[in-house]
C-alpha cells in the first residue's frame, strides 16, 4: 500500500509539474512573441518547459529523502519561472500570470511552504536573470501577449478542474469500499459486528412493532484457543472459515449472519419459531463436526450455540443480545442430539426491503 501510495504521489507531481510549466511556458511565450526575441530566450523556455517534468520525476524516483528533495524541486520549478518572468521584460500580465500559476499549483499539490520556496525560487531566477538583461522593463500588453496569458490560464484552469472531479470521485470510491470494509468482514464475507448491531436494532424495532418471531443465535467455535495454540494462526483461520462456510449453508440468504468475535458468530432469524431454530441450531452444530481441514485432519471441530427469542419484556437490543450470550454459556459443554432440518420458505422480498429500511430504534425508545 505504500508503495502505491508513493507511485502515486510521483505521478500527481510529475503530471502537476508538466501542466504548471507548459502554462507559464504559453504565457511567457505570448510575451516573448509581443518583444519580437531572439531565439536564446524561445530556447530558455521551451527547454525547461520539455525536459524539466521528466527531469524532476527521474530525481524523486531516485532519492531516498523524499522531503530533501521536494523542497529542491520546488525552489527549481520557482527559479525557472523568475528566468521566464525576466526573459518577457517583467511583462505586467504574463509575470502576474506566471506567479499566480506557479504559486497556487504549488500550494494545492504540497504546501505552504514549498509555496514560499518557489516564491524565493522565482525572486532568485528573476534577480539573475534580470541582471544579464539589464533589468529590461516593459509594463505595456500586447493582445499576443494576452492571449498567450489567456491561453496559460485556461490550460490551467481546466486541467485543475479534470484533476479535481478525478479526485472526487476517487475519494467517493475510496468511501464506498471503507463502507463495505466496515460492514464485512474480509475473512468470512459476513457482516461485521458494527453493522449487524445495527441490523439487530431494526430487527428488534420491526418485531416489535409488527409483533413477529424473531431469534438471535449466537456461535461459538469450541476450544478455539487450545487450536491456535497447537497448530498455529492458520490452521484457526481455516476453522473460522469452516465453520461460516456451514454457518452459510444452513441459513437462508437473507438471515443477517455476523462474525460476532474473534471465534464467534451471530445470526439473526426472522419469521420462524422455535421449533425451528432449535432445528436449525442442531444442524449447524452436527455438521460442523463432519467438516475436516485439509491440511489438519486431525481437528476436531465443534461448536456451541446460544438461542435468545424476542421477548416482550427486552427493553433494547443489548438485553436480547446479553440473553443469547447468557444461553451461549449453559450450551456450552451441553451435549446435543442430532434433528431433521427443515424445510425452511425463504424470506419475501417484501419483508427484506421493509426490513431494510426500517429504522433503528432511538435511545429514547431503548431506555
Amino acid at each position: 500500500m505504500e508503495h502505491m501510495n508513493n507511485d502515486s504521489t510521483l505521478q500527481q507531481g510529475q503530471w502537476g509539474r508538466m501542466v504548471l510549466m507548459l502554462a507559464c511556458a504559453l504565457a511567457a511565450a505570448g510575451a516573448l512573441w509581443q518583444l519580437d526575441a531572439a531565439w536564446p530566450a524561445w530556447l530558455a523556455v521551451a527547454a525547461p518547459a520539455l525536459l524539466w517534468p521528466a527531469l524532476a520525476q527521474w530525481m524523486s524516483q531516485r532519492s531516498r529523502q523524499s522531503d530533501s528533495n521536494d523542497v529542491i524541486l520546488a525552489f527549481v520549478d520557482g527559479v525557472i519561472i523568475g528566468i521566464w518572468m525576466a526573459l518577457t521584460h517583467f511583462n505586467l500580465l504574463a509575470s502576474v500570470a506566471m506567479l499566480m500559476i506557479l504559486v497556487h499549483s504549488t500550494f494545492v499539490l504540497q504546501s505552504a511552504r514549498h509555496a514560499v520556496l518557489v516564491v524565493a525560487g522565482a525572486i532568485a531566477g528573476l534577480a539573475v536573470c534580470g541582471l544579464l538583461t539589464s533589468f529590461a522593463i516593459r509594463y505595456s500588453v500586447g493582445t499576443i501577449a494576452v492571449v498567450g496569458s489567456l491561453l496559460g490560464l485556461a490550460l490551467y484552469l481546466t486541467t485543475q478542474g479534470i484533476i479535481t472531479s478525478r479526485l472526487q470521485e476517487s475519494l467517493v470510491h475510496k468511501e464506498q469500499m471503507l463502507t463495505v470494509m466496515r460492514r464485512v468482514d474480509a475473512m468470512t464475507g459476513f457482516f461485521g459486528r458494527a453493522y449487524w448491531n445495527d441490523l439487530a436494532a431494526r430487527l428488534f424495532n420491526y418485531a416489535k412493532q409488527k409483533d413477529i418471531p424473531a431469534f438471535m443465535l449466537v456461535v461459538d467455535v469450541d476450544n478455539f484457543r487450545d487450536i491456535n495454540s497447537r497448530k498455529g494462526e492458520t490452521a484457526g483461520d481455516e476453522v473460522i472459515i469452516a465453520v461460516a462456510n456451514t454457518l452459510r449453508t444452513c441459513v437462508r440468504p437473507g438471515d443477517a449472519t455476523c462474525r460476532f468475535g474473534g471465534d464467534s458468530f451471530g445470526v439473526l432469524l426472522s419469521g420462524v419459531n422455535l421449533d425451528v431454530t432449535s432445528k436449525i441450531a442442531d444442524r449447524i452444530h452436527n455438521q460442523v463436526q463432519t467438516r475436516r481441514l485439509r491440511d489438519w485432519p486431525d481437528v476436531q471441530i465443534s461448536v456451541s450455540i446460544g438461542i435468545a427469542s424476542l421477548a416482550k419484556y427486552h427493553q433494547s437490543v443489548e438485553e436480547w443480545i446479553k440473553q443469547a450470550e447468557s444461553s451461549l454459556e449453559q450450551a456450552k459443554g451441553a451435549p446435543r442430539m442430532p434433528a431433521a432440518m427443515p424445510e425452511l420458505e425463504p424470506i419475501s422480498a417484501e419483508h427484506l426491503a421493509e426490513l431494510a429500511g426500517h429504522p433503528a430504534p432511538s435511545a429514547s425508545a431503548r431506555a
